[in-house]
């Protein structure tokens, strides 16, 4: 299992946060035992992938603004890495998605029921380092876990709608992903008890870096731009799951728009139709313009920090959203 794998290089300029996250894995290995052979292979499926590793960084990062003991910040940095795993499995099952992290899916490999139960298990192992936190921590964690099922409930009810409106797609958004960039920096200063106003700027600056990740990966996943995210081809947009710039396209009205009108909303698309709508997005202007958003929240990320003192915690998140500004140009 790979420890850290930082988004953008060296962006994690804290020397303390890369020690005290050395212990991560074997506490992320002893939570995905199961007694199980089956549980215990599918629940380390993509635990010995590897990962970005962001949400761990970002708590020991926001805590390093109080005082926590390594031992406490490291079962809530697991916790929430377990989360963002169960929900990996959760959205691929939702989604019908073959791939992930260059390699075949749980749901691909032992099928959406066995997927969803090893996703399962993960959040019930989450749950339980959440519990060891104490009660005001297990309580702004289950919050925020209603809130991204919330989002995913949000995200399928609204499958196929061409017609989304943009504020309510972006709400979903931060429900959905936003959420779990957010959580990680606001347990961080609740377990470190930070000063009010740095756990103000960290929550606000979680939200907005959450949604700059968020929009940028949807526009750098779409065919052609040329990104290996590990994730399958084509498979939102069969499943009527559309991002903003596909939404956005279909609202820019004239030919491009009423084909792409004709071709989505439905279930029964052909490979050949998917190529084309991916051809036909990537003729307008709809993806710099999201693109453009995306740096707007990433900007709106370095200015909550602002408040913050300087120095390497300060530094390595601003790192992190200079990276969104920069990969999405």
């Amino acid at each position: 299992m790979t420890t850290l794998q930082p988004t953008g290089r060296h962006w994690l300029a804290c020397p303390r946060t890369r020690a005290a996250l050395t212990g991560l894995d074997a506490i992320l290995r002893e939570a995905a035992t199961a007694d199980d052979p089956l549980l215990r292979m599918m629940a380390g499926h993509l635990l010995q992938r590897g990962g970005k590793r962001l949400r761990p960084a970002l708590l020991v990062l926001s805590a390093s603004y109080g005082t926590c003991r390594r031992e406490q910040l490291l079962r809530a940095a697991a916790a929430l890495e377990l989360v963002h795993i169960a929900s990996l499995y959760h959205d691929d099952v939702m989604d019908r998605a073959p791939t992930r992290r260059d390699g075949p899916s749980a749901n691909a490999r032992w099928g959406d029921e066995l997927a969803a139960l090893a996703g399962t298990y993960l959040f019930a192992r989450a749950s339980r380092l959440l519990v060891t936190l104490g009660d005001e921590p297990n309580r702004v964690a289950a919050e925020a876990f209603l809130d991204v099922c919330s989002g995913q409930l949000q995200e399928a009810e609204n499958a196929y709608d061409t017609g989304l409106d943009e504020a309510e797609h972006l709400r979903i958004l931060a429900r959905k992903t936003a959420t779990l960039f957010e959580l990680p920096c606001r347990l961080g200063t609740q377990l470190s008890k930070a000063p009010p106003a740095y756990a103000d700027a960290l929550r606000s600056y979680g939200r907005s870096l959450g949604l700059a990740f968020q929009l940028t990966d949807d526009v750098l996943d779409l065919p052609g731009r040329g990104r290996g995210s590990g994730k399958s081809t084509g498979t939102d947009v069969r499943e009527g799951v559309y991002c903003l710039t596909v939404l956005r396209a279909v609202r820019m009205g004239g030919d491009v728009g009423a084909r792409l009108a004709a071709l989505l909303g439905r279930e029964d698309m052909t490979a050949e139709q998917v190529a084309e709508v991916y051809r036909l997005v990537e003729s307008t202007d709809a993806g710099p313009a999201v693109l453009e958003l995306a740096r707007s929240h990433a900007a709106e990320a370095l200015e909550a920090l602002r408040v913050l003192p300087e120095g390497p915690p300060r530094e390595s998140m601003e790192n992190l959203a200079r990276h969104v500004l920069t990969r999405s140009r």
